[in-house]
C-alpha cells in the first residue's frame, strides 16, 4: 500500500514536506520551511539555537522527529544515539525556501533529486548566505574537537580541518529521462514559475501514479514548459493529483512581458535614478528589468551576490538567465566594513578585505555608489532593503523612482518592513511605483489544469483555501497537518 503524510504544505502557503511511502521505498516531496509557523516563534532578533541542534525545531513543530532522517552531528549533540539512514531520498521541485531550506537539517548521505539550475541556485545561497543554517549544498560537520599543537582540546573548523566539509549527495537528473528511487519511477518535467529550475513530477508507485506540481504557472517565460507538462499528466491518468493553489482565488494574472513594458514605463518618466526591488533570484524578473534598460538605453545594475548566482547559473545549458558578460549589465558593489570602495587611493589589498572571499574577484569590474551618482538617469540599479544604505552616498536627484517589484506584506512584520522602507524613500524623495506578477498559477489557470488532467483523486497543498478545488471537482481530498492519506 502507498501513503503519504503531510508534515507541511497543508491549510498554508508553502512548508511543503511530504513523505511518500511504497512498500520498503521512502521519498520526501520537499523540505521546506513554513514561514507561518515559523513566524509564530521567531524573527529576525529571536532565531533558533544552533546549540540546541535540531532541538528547536522540532520543539515549535518546524520539522518532524522522524528517525534516519537528520544529520549526526546534530543529533549526537543533543544526546540521541547514531541513526542509520531509513529515507531513500527527496525529490526538490525548486529552490524557494518554503521548499528546500531545511535541506540543512538533512543528513549528508540522504539522495537530494533535483534539475541543474535548482542545483546552481542552491549552490550560490550555500556559498554567498551567512547564518547558522544553510548548510544546503554541503555539510560542515559542527561540535568536533581536536589536539592541537600546544596539547589542548580544540574546536574543529572548516578552516583548521578540511575534512569537516563534505559535499552533500545531490543527484541532478535531465529533463526528459525518467529515474528510480528504490521501488519508485519518477519523471521530472519542468515547470513555470518565478524561479529557475522549477519542476513538476509524474510519479509511478504500486498503486498507481502520482502527479505532483510544486509551484507553477502560466503566464512566465516558461508557459510552453508548464502546457507540456500539463498533457504528459493527462496521459498519464493520475490517481492522485498533488496541486498547489495559492492564488486559487485569483481570477487572472499578468505577464512577465508586462510587467516588462510597465518597467519602461515608469522608468522612461523618471529624471533620475530607478531603484529596483525584486526578488534577489528571480532571473526571470531580472531579466525583465534587464530588456527594459535595453530598450530606453540604459544599464542594469546588479549585486555581487547576483553576479555569483548568474556564473553558476550560465553551467546549465537550458538557463534563460542573463549572461553577465551583457553589455548591459554592470555589477554593483557596496560600501562595506571600512568602505574603501571608490577610493582611488587605498591599497587594494585593504580594500578587498571588506569583502568575502568570493566577493572578490567582482571587485575590479564593479562599479559603486560614484559611477551611480554622477549618471543617475542612466542606470536601473537593484536596491533591496538592505540596499536601501546606499541611498545615502549616491543623493538621488529630483525625480528618482523606487520601482517594487515584488509581493505585497501578507504578515505584520512584513508591513513594518515596508513602512520602514517607505521611510527611507519618502527622506530622499522618491517616488514609489509597483509591478509584478506572481510566480504561481491563478484560479483560471488552476481550473483548467483540473479538467485536462482529470484525476481520480485531488489532495490540494500550499494553499490556505484547499475547499475551493470543490468548485471543480467532486474528488478532492482536504488533508491537516500529520495525517496520512492512502492509495
Amino acid at each position: 500500500m502507498v501513503k503519504l503524510t503531510f508534515y507541511g504544505g497543508v491549510n498554508e502557503i508553502g512548508g511543503n514536506k511530504i513523505l511518500l511511502e511504497d512498500s520498503g521505498t521512502r521519498i520526501f516531496l520537499d523540505f521546506g520551511m513554513s514561514f507561518g509557523t515559523a513566524n509564530m516563534y521567531f524573527s529576525e532578533f529571536l532565531q533558533p539555537r544552533k546549540c540546541n541542534g535540531l532541538g528547536d525545531f522540532i520543539e515549535f513543530g518546524l520539522i518532524p522527529d522522524i528517525k534516519g532522517l537528520y544529520r549526526q552531528d546534530f543529533l549526537k549533540h543533543m544526546g540521541r544515539d547514531y541513526e542509520k539512514l531509513e529515507v531513500d531520498g527527496l525529490l526538490l521541485s525548486h529552490a524557494h525556501a518554503d521548499h528546500a531550506s531545511y535541506i540543512n537539517h538533512l543528513r549528508e548521505d540522504l539522495p537530494i533529486y533535483c534539475a541543474e539550475e535548482t542545483y546552481a541556485i542552491l549552490k550560490a545561497m550555500n556559498d554567498t548566505s551567512a547564518g547558522s543554517f544553510n548548510d544546503i549544498t554541503e555539510l560542515t560537520r559542527c561540535f568536533e574537537t581536536y589536539v592541537n599543537k600546544k596539547g589542548e582540546l580544540s574546536r574543529k573548523t572548516a578552516q583548521t580541518h578540511d575534512d569537516v566539509v563534505v559535499e552533500r549527495d545531490f543527484r541532478r537528473f535531465q529533463f526528459g529521462s525518467e529515474f528510480k528511487i528504490g521501488d519508485i519511477t519518477v519523471e521530472p518535467y519542468p515547470v513555470d514559475h518565478s524561479l529557475s529550475g522549477a519542476t513538476g513530477y509524474i510519479i509511478h508507485t504500486s498503486s498507481g501514479t502520482i502527479v505532483y506540481t510544486g509551484d507553477f504557472r502560466f503566464h512566465g517565460r516558461r508557459e510552453k514548459e508548464s502546457l507540456a507538462f500539463m498533457h504528459a499528466c493527462k496521459s498519464a491518468k493520475p490517481d492522485l493529483l498533488l496541486i498547489e493553489g495559492t492564488r486559487i482565488d485569483e481570477s487572472a494574472s499578468k505577464t512577465e512581458a508586462d510587467v516588462e513594458d510597465e518597467i519602461c514605463a515608469i522608468s522612461s518618466n523618471s529624471k533620475g535614478l530607478s531603484a529596483c526591488n525584486w526578488s534577489i533570484r528571480d532571473t526571470d524578473r531580472m531579466l525583465s528589468f534587464l530588456n527594459a534598460a535595453k530598450k530606453m538605453g540604459k544599464k542594469l545594475a546588479i549585486s555581487i551576490k547576483q553576479a555569483y548566482l548568474l556564473d553558476q547559473l550560465s553551467k546549465c545549458s537550458d538557463t534563460l538567465a542573463p549572461n553577465l558578460r551583457d553589455k548591459d549589465i554592470q555589477i554593483y558593489a557596496t560600501r562595506k566594513s571600512w568602505g574603501l570602495i571608490g577610493s582611488s587611493s587605498c591599497d587594494l589589498k585593504i580594500r578587498n578585505q571588506d569583502y568575502d572571499t568570493w566577493e572578490r574577484p567582482y571587485l575590479d569590474k564593479a562599479i559603486c555608489y560614484k559611477e551611480i551618482k554622477e549618471n543617475q538617469k542612466d542606470y536601473l540599479m537593484f536596491c533591496t532593503n538592505f540596499d536601501l544604505k546606499e541611498l545615502i552616498d549616491i543623493e538621488p536627484i529630483e525625480g528618482s523612482v523606487y520601482i517594487k517589484s515584488v509581493c505585497e506584506p501578507f504578515d505584520a512584520e512584513m508591513e513594518l518592513d515596508w513602512e520602514r522602507v517607505q521611510n527611507w524613500l519618502s527622506h530622499f524623495g522618491l517616488g514609489v511605483s509597483a509591478t509584478h506578477v506572481s510566480g504561481h498559477a491563478s484560479g483560471g489557470q488552476l481550473k483548467t489544469f483540473v479538467e485536462e488532467v482529470s484525476p481520480k483523486t485531488i489532495v490540494p497543498i500550499h494553499t490556505e483555501n484547499a475547499k475551493a478545488y470543490e468548485k471543480w471537482s467532486n474528488r478532492v481530498v482536504c488533508m491537516s497537518l500529520g495525517q496520512t492519506f492512502n492509495m
